[in-house]
């Protein structure tokens, strides 16, 4: 039967308006799908990565032939740190940069006090260019006579110099100025403040001849940062961050109260990018971290310092890396495992009569970790051994002297970095150790 003129229009009309409507479903599905995850405003997840893989036997990098130390050593030229966004977009680095590679000393109370002008007179005539003194020492005290009420109610400052007095002397002799601030370690704020304090399960204020501060607390956290605050005012060139940790869980039991698959060095992390974000951003912050996490891929002994992690918002980790501090294969004594410490595939069994190769093989193998973490540009300036560890068993140890400081400062310029810091409690230093000023 023929369909009457009427019916072909109507059919016609239908499948053209059927056509017309795929169309346009396929043009706006093509729109949408350029949108990507931006259509529900919900950013792209960054991973995060949690190593629990053995640190690799084999060497990093072969370690060459090198030239003599020699005080006289050019450093390479040191890398300039870049912003590396973080999970929630806040780290960042300081606005501004030190003039010259750091080679300093730590400056304790009483040298600081009784003895600056010998400083400053070695610092005129040696490479010496900076000092790192206590504005916040191991027990908590503040070395300066601070206005924060906190502070004062607490009875938590030991007023014995004028801290801007003692800032600008050393800056008019062209000395730059960094504030050593002992973190979390603290056993003054927190009798004051138990309820700042790390707990052990019972409740008890944790006790392990020192107390400390809970970093997860929010309140310990703004503690630490309005003291780094008043330091920024005595025109320090940097804040450094001391016991940026937890006591070590292998020692030590205590209860923390962390969230849901956070870990240590989260917490960590979060204090350190709270702290860049409440000082100004011309502030140049650094830690002090243990050797151990530039060789260890996990968090070594779970106190909260993991290498790739840790320094998103700082300008410089300073990493002890003493000698004398890393295992030997005494059957006991300090340090002692019975078996010595790899680094870098070569098995150190006396590491404190091995300064240049123990210092310059954990760099290494750190530098290679930074160097993998795209856009992490971090800057090491490590910490190096300025004492002799006679408290080690005999024939584990040796005199740190003249030789032992140049092999230390050789062994950091041919790992590739330009800076360090010696260490000397008492301020013992070998001072015939130090190039000509340059």
């Amino acid at each position: 039967m023929k369909q009457k003129p009427e019916n072909k229009r109507r059919n016609a009309f239908i499948v053209t308006a059927v056509i017309l409507t795929v169309i346009t479903l396929t043009v706006v599905a093509a729109l949408l799908s350029q949108k990507g995850p931006e259509l529900n405003n919900t950013p792209t997840p960054m991973p995060t990565s949690t190593s629990t893989e053995t640190p690799s036997m084999e060497p990093a990098e072969t370690p060459g032939p090198t030239p003599d130390a020699s005080p006289g050593a050019t450093a390479p030229d040191s890398p300039s740190p870049a912003p590396s966004a973080g999970p929630e977009g806040q780290d960042r680095r300081s606005s501004r940069k030190l003039d010259v590679p750091v080679k300093a000393l730590y400056l304790n109370y009483t040298s600081v006090r009784n003895n600056l002008d010998h400083y400053i007179k070695l610092a005129n005539e040696t490479e010496i260019n900076a000092y790192v003194i206590d504005i916040k020492n191991d027990a908590g005290q503040l070395m300066y006579d601070s206005e924060l009420k906190m502070v004062n109610d607490a009875k938590a400052d030991t007023p014995g110099f004028d801290i801007r007095e003692v800032t600008k002397k050393l800056h008019d002799n062209n000395i730059i100025v960094i504030a050593r601030m002992v973190t979390f370690k603290d056993s003054t704020i927190t009798k004051a403040h138990p309820d700042m304090a790390i707990k052990t399960a019972s409740g008890a204020v944790f006790n392990n001849k020192s107390m400390w501060l809970d970093a997860t607390k929010q309140e310990a956290r703004d503690y630490i940062v309005s003291i780094a605050k008043e330091a920024v005012q005595f025109g320090f060139d940097e804040i450094q961050f001391d016991y940026i940790r937890f006591p070590e869980t292998s020692l030590y039991d205590y209860k923390l109260d962390l969230k849901p698959d956070q870990t240590r060095s989260d917490v960590i992390e979060e204090f350190i990018r709270y702290a860049r974000n409440s000082l100004p951003e011309d502030t140049i912050l650094s830690a002090d971290v243990f050797g151990m996490p530039l060789i260890s891929t996990k968090d070594y002994g779970e106190i909260g310092q993991t290498l790739e992690t840790i320094g998103a918002s700082l300008d410089y980790i300073c990493p002890m890396i003493y000698p004398s501090h890393f295992a030997n294969n005494a059957s006991k004594g300090s340090m002692a495992n019975g078996v010595g410490q790899r680094i870098n595939g070569v098995l150190f069994t006396h590491p404190d009569l091995k300064p240049y190769e123990v210092v310059y093989n954990t760099l290494l193998v750190g530098k290679d970790r930074i160097d993998k973490k795209e856009g992490y540009n971090l800057n090491v300036r490590s910490y190096i051994q300025g004492f002799t560890a006679s408290y080690l068993p005999k024939g584990y140890w040796m005199e740190y002297g003249v030789s032992a400081y140049k092999q230390q400062i050789k062994a950091v310029y041919d790992a590739g970095y330009t800076e360090w810091i010696f260490w000397n409690a008492p301020n013992d230093y070998i001072e015939a150790a130090f190039g000509p000023e340059s």
